[in-house]
């Protein structure tokens, strides 16, 4: 019986393959490619952006195989002032200034505007962040949000029947009055500044906006600035999510 040839789907950028195993961040992983370090399948390759796969296609630094490392899960109650990026041009502080040296490469799922504070996930298992963030899962994350003045009912209901949105209908969103300026907010798609946008349509200002739950992963105990390991129990419980 003549063989099936199996159908290699290459979806993913080199330099990004190499910042998604681990090995180095995107920048890092786009100069050695332009330094011919960097092999697909034994041959040398010089563009960054070549599309490959990270399951079938065998990649090499400097002639080693590049293999994923143990998958590392880290939660942080982000505080207010730090940016959800590596590195910043206007040199701001980081959630990576936080983090600290965690042995590997490590990535938030998600984002939080430096602004905003609470629950922060990061990662190196690339499959588990995507499944995450991707907006077809619509995987629920739950924020409480504290305005300048008390949330109208009115606008309320509008969120939560699924507003417009810079010409955009938006899902249904889940909402719970706290307190006289507080409410807990829960949304499916995590667009970019969605609540905060959200909020300023009705003419709000947003005093504070604090994540506290992805799915029902919740964010607990942990102090702003706090860092920990995930348990078995709880990466078990986000691996559960849609």
């Amino acid at each position: 019986m003549a063989s099936v040839k199996k159908h290699v789907v290459r979806n993913v950028s080199l330099a990004r393959a190499l910042s998604k195993l681990g090995v180095l961040s995107r920048s890092q992983a786009e100069e050695a490619v332009r330094q011919h370090r960097v092999s697909i399948n034994g041959k040398i390759v010089t563009n960054p952006s070549l599309r490959c796969s990270m399951d079938d296609d065998r990649i090499e630094i400097d002639g080693k195989p590049v293999r994923q490392p143990a998958f590392l899960y880290i939660v942080m109650n982000k505080p207010v002032g730090l940016v959800t990026t590596r590195s910043d041009e206007r040199g701001r502080k980081t959630v990576y200034d936080l983090l600290g040296d965690v042995g590997q490469w490590i990535f938030p799922v998600g984002r939080l505007d430096k602004d905003s504070s609470g629950l922060l996930l990061f990662t190196n298992d690339h499959r588990l962040g995507e499944r995450l963030t991707n907006p077809d899962s619509k995987v629920p994350k739950t924020y409480i949000v504290t305005l300048d003045k008390p949330l109208d009912e009115h606008d309320a209901s509008v969120m939560r029947k699924g507003m417009m949105l810079d010409d955009e209908r938006l899902q249904p969103a889940e909402i719970k009055i706290l307190n006289h300026h507080s409410f807990e907010i829960t949304i499916h798609e995590g667009k970019n500044r969605q609540i905060r946008r959200m909020c300023e349509s009705f003419g709000y200002t947003i005093r504070s906006l604090a994540r506290t739950q992805i799915g029902s992963f919740e964010i607990g105990n942990l102090r702003p600035g706090e860092i920990r390991q995930l348990t078995k129990k709880e990466i078990a419980l986000l691996e559960k999510l849609p």
